[in-house]
């Protein structure tokens, strides 16, 4: 009895490791692309199971669909990673963090804030509005790009606190969302020349109607990426792991790079939770930015876990 309720959720998992492959036809079957991780590990812990009932064969098609999952993820292509450069240059200071509404986040960030000295914060549903009095918590942050109520809670957009004035903002609207990408150029964090920065958080893709949007989203930021010259950092909680095909679409279109944070496969969602944490929040670099170290945070009230970076800006030589 067991061994055929083992073998029915087995064949459930292998047609979900298939139907990844047509992950790039749209919603709903781009969701199954998000979930290689679990893919990897549900494909061991069938092989140990059909192991148990020396069911060799079994055992073998679960090994193998658990590396085709592996190969899936990307892990082991270094052109989508951006490289760790040792520069003796002054690092710019980061984080992106998607607070979930949560006062105690918020508090643990104004916390790490002070051990840190953040340059920039790209901060995503927050539990305050985005204006003097949340600066006044952080101590050194002096500047805002992006409107009051933007990045409240629930609401997909995000805003940039800073520490230098902005050289110039650009709220960029997409469809009925008029900040779906926070664009801010700094020119005073290090050396010339200036870094643009920009700050995104899309909807979940639970929903064909969230889906598209955020498609349109990362298609605009592709584009205005793409044609923004010198460095360039993207940032923010995208909703979607960085191997499935709308980030890679994104990646390849953008000319950016992934910044490994911990892992090629480290999760910034329900991270610690063995098996279900996903990769949702991100740093892409492109054109002379590179990247000194990023490391995962801890649990700080959030359902997402903050990301720490820093950055160097080069001769363009090591991230292009």
């Amino acid at each position: 009895m067991f061994h055929r309720t083992l073998v029915c959720l087995f064949a459930a998992f292998a047609i979900a490791v298939l139907a990844s492959f047509l992950a790039a036809t749209g919603w709903p079957v781009d969701l199954l692309a998000h979930f290689q991780t679990q893919y990897v590990i549900a494909g061991l812990m069938f092989a140990a199971g059909f192991v148990f009932f020396r069911n060799w064969n079994m055992a073998a098609l679960a090994i193998c669909l658990s590396v085709v999952a592996l190969m899936r993820m990307g892990i082991f292509d270094n052109g989508r990673f951006a490289p760790t450069a040792n520069a003796a240059e002054p690092a710019i200071s980061v984080v992106t963090a998607n607070l979930f509404g949560s006062a105690a986040a918020l508090g643990n960030l104004v916390e790490e804030n002070s051990a840190r000295g953040f340059d920039l914060m790209i901060l995503t549903e927050l539990p305050v509005p985005a204006d003097q009095g949340l600066l006044d918590r952080f101590e050194g942050m002096l500047h805002v790009a992006g409107t009051r109520h933007q990045a409240l809670g629930g609401r997909p957009a995000a805003v940039i606190l800073s520490r230098t004035a902005p050289h110039s903002v650009e709220l960029i609207p997409v469809g009925g969302n008029p900040y779906a990408i926070t664009k801010a150029i700094y020119c005073g964090v290090q050396a010339e020349p200036c870094v643009s920065v920009f700050a995104v958080h899309t909807l979940p893709p639970f929903r064909r109607d969230f889906y598209l949007h955020q498609t349109d989203i990362l298609q605009k930021l592709a584009s205005e990426v793409s044609r923004t010259p010198g460095p360039v950092l993207v940032a923010g909680d995208m909703n979607a792991a960085s191997w499935a095909p709308l980030l890679k679409r994104f990646q390849e279109t953008a000319g950016v790079r992934k910044a490994v944070c911990g892992t090629r496969w480290t999760p910034t969602w329900l991270a610690p939770v063995p098996g279900i944490g996903l990769e949702l929040d991100h740093f892409f670099v492109r054109s002379g930015l590179a990247v000194k170290n990023c490391e995962l945070g801890h649990f700080n009230g959030s359902d997402h876990w903050p990301i720490f970076a820093e950055f160097t800006v080069t001769d363009g030589k090591t991230s292009d």
